[in-house]
């Protein structure tokens, strides 16, 4: 192989491992806590504030509803399958949830995820990523990053595949 050839070659070699790497751990997301208190990690009271896409050192927002980005954070943190009915429960009883945006201001900022509307969230989610993967020059498909798989009792389970990253700021 020719010298002039040895810088391209060694390119490809890193985006073809860089692929490889976004295909077994999944993209890196960045969650953006606000409203924390120095000394603590994700109490209740926090916001999420943002869900961003880190690819190639830059961050590329993904546009996503209050109850769409408390979604992301829950399946995120869960890191198990589950269902909507299970998702729900969850996000019902955790006091994270519960307050959420409670050190921010006045009147907390809190979503209920109804079941019913657990796999519109998905949905709008795996649009969401979609766009952020287009912007980033990503060609990756959202529904392997927010993966909706069947159980044997036909009941569809819900997770997310990536490297999360959580961040607080005040």
């Amino acid at each position: 192989m020719s010298n002039n050839f040895v810088p391209v070659a060694r390119g490809v070699e890193l985006l073809l491992a860089e692929m490889k790497e976004i295909e077994a751990a999944g993209p890196q997301l960045k969650i953006l806590h606000r409203f924390w208190k120095p000394g603590t990690i994700c109490l209740p009271g926090e916001e999420i504030a943002m869900v961003c896409l880190v690819y190639r050192a830059r961050e590329f927002p993904v546009r996503l509803s209050l109850s769409s980005r408390i979604l992301v954070d829950y399946l995120a943190r869960c890191r198990l399958p589950q269902t909507a009915a299970e998702i729900e429960r969850a996000v019902r009883r955790d006091p994270f949830y519960m307050r959420h945006g409670a050190n921010g201001k006045p009147g907390t900022q809190v979503r209920m995820i109804k079941r019913r509307a657990v796999k519109v969230f998905i949905q709008r989610i795996r649009q969401a990523l979609g766009a952020a993967f287009q912007e980033a020059g990503l060609r990756l498909s959202p529904h392997a990053v927010v993966r909706s798989e069947s159980s044997d009792t036909n009941i569809t389970l819900y997770r997310i595949r990536a490297s999360i990253e959580w961040v607080h700021m005040q």
